[in-house]
This record gives C-alpha cells, sequence and structure tokens, in this order.
C-alpha cells in the first residue's frame, strides 16, 4: 500500500483561555501561550482548576489527496518559550510537565513521562509537538490539533497538604515569522470486490448472462468518497488454465457476456477486480465455477383437469414450465390415454409458448388421462408431469356401413365405436333413435322399386350423435302373389280382413304409412283408429320380397269419449261432466339438460327431442261399475279416444274421484310409445 507525504502551513491558529471551566476569550496573535495552572488542597480526590488554555492550529487538507486515507498528521511549532514549577510532598513520586496534542485538563491524569518533557524542550527553534492519528471529521477540509503542555503527577499525595502546579509554553501562530506546519501522511485506498453473483449454479450459455458485484472501499479519513471508474472481468472453461479477459472503463457493477460466448453442456469460471477512481486496483475476487448444462424440467398446473371437456370445439391445453434454472421452454409433448390402456403421443411442439391448441374431434368421447413434458434450453426433455384427468364430451365417429342387400325389404349392418344408439333412415323412412349396441337393422316397410340413400348415425353415452354415413343401393321387388283387403267398423275398432292367393311368410299391417302389426292371420283389429286412416297390407316373401294389397281408405268417427286397455276389450265410455263441459287438457314439456364445459362461462343446453306429453281430463261416471274398472286401470298402458280426433296411448298415472249424485273424476294419462312390432 503506497505513502504520500505533504507539507501543508497552518492557515489559522487562535487561544482559548478558561477560569473554572469557562471560556473568557479567544487570543489570536503572532504568538501562542498554552498553559495550565493548579492550586489545590488534596481532600480524597479532589482538585481545583485555577485557569487554563488551549491553543488551536487548524491545516487544510490537500487537494490531490482528497481520495486518500490520512494516516497520520505530524506537528511541527516554533517555540520561543516554556516554563514549569511546582509545590507540595508526596509520599511517592511528583508532577510531571510534558506536552501534546492533546489536552485533558484533568489533574490525576498521570502520564508516563516521556523523554521530551516540557523543560527539556528546545527553544527558538522548531520543535516536532506530536502526531494525530485520528480523524473523525473525514468531511470537513481541514483538521485541527491543539499542541498544548500538560500538568499531573503519579503517585501518593498526602491529605490535607496544599499543592501548585504551573506550565506554559509560547509559540509562533499562524501570523508569526515561523508559522507553524504539519506534514501529512497518506495512504492508497485500496477498493474490495464485494458481493459476487452468480456463484453458483446454473447459466444459459443461449442467454446473455449479467455478473454482478458490489464496489467497496473504507471511507473513513477519506475526505471525497472513493468509487468505481472501471473492472477487469475473466472467464475460463473449468480446468484450463487460459482465461479470457475485459478491461471496461465503467461505473458499473456488473458485465455482461453475450449470448453463444459459453460452451454448450460444460462448465465455466469467472472473477473480477475492480478500478478505484483514484486509480486503485482491488485484489482479483476468488474464481466462481458455473454450469452450462440445464437441469430438466417437470411441468405443473395442468389445465383443463378435474372437469369436462367439450370434444367437438377446439381446446387449449396449458402448463406451467417449472425448472430450476428459470430458463424458457424450448419444445414438449403431450400424451393421452383413455381409462386401461397404453399413453400415446397426441401433440408435439417447438417454442416457449406453455399451450396448444387441439382441434375439434382430437380426443375420443369419455374418460381420458393426459400429461405433458417439456424440454430445456439445451432441448432435452424432462420428467412427465402428473396426469390430469378429464372427461370428453364429444360425438362419435361416424359409422361405417357395411353389408347392404338391395331386397324390397333391406337388412342394414353398420362398423361403429361407442354405439350406445343408433338411427337409420331410408328415403322417408326414419328409424328414429334406437337404444342399443347392435349393429343392425331390418327395414319395418318394404320398399317399392327404384334407387334409395340409407344413412345411419349413432350415439354415445353423452347423448351425442356421430355425423350420418350414407350409401346408396337400389331396389327390385320380384314378389308374386295377390291380396284383396277390405275392412269395416266393429264397435270403437276398424276390423281388416283379406283374402290372398300365392304363398306368404306373413303379413305387416300399415296404418297411414307405418306399421303397425305383424301377423299370420288374416283379420286383425286396429284399437288406435281414430278419423280417417289408410290401410295397406304387405305380404312377405322368401328372400325379402313382397306383395301388395293396395290402400284401403276408412274413416272412423266417434260419439262420446272411450277408454280402454292396452291388452283389454272392454271400452269405459265418457259423455258428460256435471255443471259443465268435459274437461280435456294437453300439458307439453320439452327434456332439456345443461352441462357445464371446460373454458365455457355459461352452461350448455342440450335439447332432447323426446317430449313429455301429459293429458288432463275430466268426466262424471253415471254407475260404479264403470268407476272400479277404471280404478283398476291405473298405473296401466291404455287406449284413449273421442268424438273431437284424439287417440293415444300411455300410462294412466292418476285418478281423482269426487262421490257426489254422480262420481266426478278427472285423471292423467301419460303419452308413451307404442311397442315395438315383432318383425320376422
Amino acid at each position: 500500500m503506497a505513502e504520500h507525504t505533504e507539507t501543508v502551513y497552518a492557515s489559522d491558529s487562535w487561544a482559548r483561555n478558561y477560569t473554572y471551566t469557562t471560556l473568557v476569550e479567544t487570543v489570536r496573535g503572532a504568538s501562542l501561550t498554552s498553559q495550565e495552572k493548579y492550586n489545590f488542597t488534596y481532600q480524597r480526590g479532589e482538585f481545583f482548576a485555577t485557569n487554563s488554555s488551549d491553543v488551536y492550529m487548524r491545516f487544510s487538507k490537500p487537494a490531490k489527496y482528497k481520495k486518500k486515507r490520512i494516516r497520520k498528521l505530524s506537528l511541527y511549532a516554533y517555540i520561543t518559550a516554556t516554563s514549569a514549577s511546582s509545590s507540595g510532598t508526596f509520599q511517592n513520586g511528583g508532577f510531571v510537565h510534558h506536552y501534546g496534542l492533546t489536552a485533558t485538563g484533568y489533574l490525576f491524569w498521570s502520564p508516563t513521562p516521556e523523554a521530551s518533557t516540557l523543560p527539556s524542550l528546545a527553544k527558538n527553534q522548531y520543535q516536532h509537538m506530536g502526531n494525530k492519528t485520528n480523524f473523525p471529521d473525514i468531511n470537513q477540509e481541514y483538521v485541527d490539533v491543539t499542541p498544548n503542555v500538560i500538568t499531573g503527577y503519579f503517585g501518593s499525595p498526602y491529605t490535607g497538604n496544599k499543592y501548585t502546579a504551573n506550565a506554559s509554553m509560547t509559540m509562533h501562530s499562524h501570523t508569526g515569522t515561523n508559522r507553524p506546519y504539519a506534514i501529512f501522511t497518506y495512504e492508497d485506498v485500496v477498493p474490495e470486490v464485494r458481493d459476487c453473483a452468480p456463484k453458483s449454479g446454473f447459466v444459459n450459455e443461449k442467454a446473455s448472462t449479467v455478473f454482478r458485484w458490489k464496489f467497496y472501499a473504507n471511507q473513513n479519513y477519506v475526505q471525497q468518497p472513493v468509487k468505481q471508474q472501471g473492472y477487469q472481468f475473466r472467464w475460463r472453461v473449468t480446468g484450463q488454465s487460459s482465461y479470457k479477459e475485459s478491461t471496461v472503463t465503467s461505473t458499473s457493477e456488473s458485465h455482461t457476456v453475450p449470448a453463444g460466448t459459453f460452451p454448450e453442456k460444460g462448465s465455466i469460471d469467472w472473477c473480477v477486480r475492480v478500478q478505484s477512481d483514484d486509480g486503485i486496483w482491488s485484489e482479483w475476487s476468488s474464481w466462481f465455477t458455473l454450469t452450462t448444462t440445464d437441469s430438466l424440467s417437470v411441468p405443473a398446473q395442468l389445465r383443463p383437469n378435474l372437469g369436462y371437456v367439450d370434444g367437438n370445439q377446439p381446446q387449449i391445453f396449458s402448463w406451467k414450465h417449472v425448472i430450476e434454472t428459470g430458463t424458457a421452454q424450448s419444445k414438449f409433448e403431450i400424451q393421452y390415454r383413455t381409462a386401461g390402456e397404453d399413453w400415446e403421443t397426441l401433440w408435439t411442439g417447438e417454442g416457449t409458448v406453455q399451450e396448444t391448441l387441439l382441434l375439434q374431434n382430437t380426443l375420443p368421447s369419455g374418460k381420458g388421462f393426459w400429461r405433458v413434458r417439456t424440454g430445456n434450453s439445451d432441448g432435452v426433455l424432462g420428467g412427465w408431469s402428473e396426469e390430469a384427468s378429464i372427461i370428453v364430451r364429444a360425438s362419435p365417429p361416424e359409422p361405417v356401413i357395411g353389408q347392404l342387400n338391395a331386397a324390397p325389404r333391406p337388412l342394414i349392418r353398420w362398423q361403429a365405436q361407442d354405439q350406445q344408439g343408433y338411427q337409420v333412415r331410408i328415403g322417408e323412412i326414419d328409424s328414429l333413435e334406437q337404444y342399443g349396441t347392435e349393429k343392425e337393422w331390418y327395414c319395418p316397410v318394404y320398399l317399392a322399386d327404384g334407387s334409395y340413400q340409407v344413412s345411419v348415425r349413432v350415439q354415445n353415452e353423452f347423448g351425442l350423435w356421430s355425423p350420418w354415413a350414407s350409401a346408396q343401393f337400389t331396389v327390385q321387388n320380384r314378389g308374386t302373389g295377390r291380396i284383396v283387403l277390405s275392412g269395416r267398423t266393429v264397435g270403437k275398432e276398424i276390423m281388416l280382413s283379406w283374402n290372398t292367393s300365392g304363398t306368404f311368410l306373413g303379413f305387416l299391417v300399415k296404418r297411414d304409412g307405418r306399421v303397425i302389426a305383424s301377423t299370420k292371420d288374416t283379420t286383425y283389429f286396429d284399437r288406435m283408429c281414430g278419423g280417417l286412416h289408410q290401410y295397406e297390407l304387405i305380404g312377405q316373401i322368401e328372400g325379402g320380397h313382397y306383395v301388395s294389397s293396395g290402400v284401403l281408405t276408412k274413416v272412423f268417427s266417434m260419439r262420446d269419449a272411450a277408454l280402454s286397455g292396452w291388452d283389454g276389450r272392454e271400452w269405459i265410455l265418457f259423455s258428460v261432466r256435471r255443471d259443465g263441459a268435459p274437461v280435456h287438457k294437453l300439458v307439453s314439456e320439452a327434456q332439456i339438460g345443461y352441462q357445464q364445459y371446460y373454458g365455457y362461462d355459461l352452461p350448455v343446453a342440450e335439447i332432447s327431442k323426446s317430449q313429455i306429453r301429459r293429458h288432463q281430463l275430466a268426466f262424471s261416471l253415471q254407475d260404479s261399475r264403470t268407476l272400479t274398472s277404471l280404478q283398476a286401470l291405473v298405473g296401466h298402458k291404455v287406449i284413449y279416444k273421442d268424438q273431437w280426433g284424439s287417440c293415444f296411448a300411455g300410462i294412466l298415472e292418476s285418478l281423482t274421484v269426487d262421490y257426489k249424485n254422480n262420481a266426478d273424476i278427472s285423471f292423467i294419462i301419460m303419452e308413451a310409445e307404442q311397442e315395438k312390432e315383432n318383425e320376422e
């Protein structure tokens, strides 16, 4: 550590005189006197100071060393006179008179006697008055020193004895012929490097890296703060002796290394030293070792998770790239599986975006699981995330139509996934919505010759339909024979009968274009008639061919209302209602379900094609036998028809009876589909 010296003459000086520790005057002149006077009788430690004076000298600090640390100030004063006297008897010891740069003012201070005591001080010449090494006022531009005489004793005085001690010293002031001067000794403030970062861990060689530190300099006894004006930065590949160095003039306590500087998948060492604005370099910091091999990531916070997903809409799958080093994601891989199946890769991608858009119809319907893993800055894929579970509500895929014969009553077969129901259409013929996993359908009617399109769709467990699958075929009927159909009204029904020529396997009875019965008899009673109907009889022949009777038109009408059990032959008649007209009200209700999906703010309405239809009816009965028969039908399927043309089948849900002169009744019938006809 280098030292610097500078001689400075006093710029100011003065003396302060005290009596009883009270300042009485400040004296300035060509000469100044420092004196101590004591006159006291010793009483177990008491003393009495009669008067004293302190001499001060002020020296301005050298401007060129404002950033150096003051180590020592040596004072030299021109002494013109000294005197010392004392009286009093001691048990042992005695008074001592000497000089220094600190005036204590306390009699009982007993310094170790020095060689240069006051009596030995040479006159009319410069004398070294002492050294100052404590400089608390570091921000002041000057230093005050006090070249004062000091009087004290060492030993044991006698209690009750009187003691006196007087000493004085006179010197030239800053206005005298021989001015006081001081030799300032300075030393360099050597800076330090502290709080380097990063000291360990990972450094991403693919991105710019900032290395940081703190500049430190001890500012004690420095007139102006010492700051950084530059630094040197070094780095090397771990294990090598050669290094690369950058010398930078800057006050910044950081250094940036551009991306692509460090080697991949290895390690490097770095260190730094700083230079103060006084040109002094610090020692080098320690070498710090960093790895350029990135850690592996394990993603978290998967979305969607534990919820429903609409598989018929695009879906955003997102995650959080979690890695110890905080580096960005470079790639990702998503896997998916259904319950009991193995994982399959669903999607891969490049980049830092932590989400991906899966197109509609990508995920199969049902419960599934997905997971993701991401790549670090080195492009290395990390561990798989924990699996997220979802329930996908998506339409099943389009079925594949397989076997298709071209008979007038064709048999349709298909292949399908996730089927829980199906629907088949041929021209205007619709199977309606059928529930089941069977994958074949026998057309209930015979088709006329010509070209047809058959369409099939399937429904999954969530009630969602697949797209329609279609195929074309041509029908050519080869049936032979003859059927003559006739009909007449019998009570509340229409009786159909027919004569045939030829060989038939059976007959299908059609009302208004719809098959209502399959039979091998030659008669059929239609109990669901009401109004104008068109009947046709189809004779079934080997190979799916047929003979038609042609269309027979019949009209059925009533003068009152009637109700019968589905399997019974007895009809219960209704005609009047006491105190008013008979009542018939119909209440129709749609079946609507609401489902909340991931990513939707509001639930989605799922509207079923089927409806609930309730009929509320009210009449009056005249005899108990009729009421008994009606009560026996509660909870059973019944047929109702009336003179207004209503005719429907359903469940007699409830019956209410008000017994008065006649039985006033009200009942509710819930409409229900008729059973499937048996098909051969």
